[in-house]
């Protein structure tokens, strides 16, 4: 059976691309569009008090399928996350072609090209954006104008999307950051959501969800020893991945500690009663 997370298939509706592989009572092409706001809650169902299972990020491109209620039931064309989202929170029509990324963290959009003015909108890393015009400055800070309205700090932006030399060491920049199930950014992440925003950093799009994970990213090795590890590592347990760091350590967004973590690895087994046999070893 297709993966509905994955696919977009409902008891009455379906992507249109799926007939032949799935009954349904009818099917659509998928309308274009964009995420036009920071961050965007993907709900399980079209109610405020659904299950939250992702979010999708500025500039993320869709194909919506379906409206109705205020919601858009749609699929992420980045990693094919399907869910429902705040109609309101998309544009439709294709993405322009971005001229700059939010390279830092994350870079909060201004009213004015002022620190001090209302903010707008927080946006995370990797977002691309379409600068209008340069050359603002404000008390020594510049700032970019972006096509779509507001002000970025130019320090927080780059012609190219930001990288990092490995997986640990994009995992690492978000260490401290707070535990949030389904985040994926700076202002909260949740394990998955960690390895996929990191290796957003080496340019590889890999799936969302854990179990997703644990079956398609790389290859798995067996490990009968931690000195056996290798940095980059991806140790799976049932609900859960870390990355490993190297030097016996993993970095990892722990619901038990509630923020994205570096923690020595065997001495976290031995506090939480694991040993190497409950783990699944995948090498990127």
């Amino acid at each position: 059976m297709l993966d509905p997370r994955l696919n977009a298939i409902r008891e009455d509706l379906a992507d249109r691309a799926l007939r032949g592989k799935v009954d349904a009572p009818r099917y659509a092409e998928g309308r274009p569009a964009r995420v036009a706001a920071g961050l965007v809650p993907v709900l399980h169902a079209p109610r405020p008090e659904s299950a939250l299972d992702t979010f999708f990020h500025y500039g993320e491109a869709v194909r919506v399928f379906d409206e109705g209620d205020g919601y858009a039931w749609c699929q992420s064309r980045r990693d094919s996350y399907v869910g429902y989202v705040d109609a309101a929170a998309l544009e439709f029509g294709e993405a322009p072609s971005p001229t700059h990324y939010v390279a830092s963290l994350g870079a909060y959009r201004y009213a004015e090209a002022d620190l001090r003015s209302p903010v707008v909108d927080f946006l995370p890393r990797h977002s691309p954006v379409a600068v209008a015009q340069d050359g603002f400055e404000c008390r020594g800070t510049a700032y970019v104008w972006l096509d779509g309205g507001g002000f970025l700090p130019e320090s927080c932006v780059s012609v190219e999307p930001p990288r990092s030399p490995d997986l640990a060491a994009a995992a690492a920049l978000y260490l401290g950051c707070p535990y949030l199930w389904a985040g994926r950014s700076f202002l909260g992440l949740d394990c998955s959501g960690l390895v996929q925003e990191a290796f957003r950093d080496l340019a590889v799009t890999v799936p969302r969800d854990t179990d997703m994970q644990r079956e398609t990213i790389g290859d798995r090795v067996e490990v009968a020893r931690i000195a056996d590890l290798r940095r980059d590592d991806l140790i799976f347990m049932p609900g859960h991945v870390m990355i490993y760091a190297g030097k016996g350590a993993v970095i990892h967004a722990f619901g038990g500690g509630m923020r994205v973590r570096h923690d020595d690895f065997g001495q976290l087994m031995k506090d939480s009663g694991w040993n190497l046999a409950n783990f699944t070893v995948r090498r990127p």
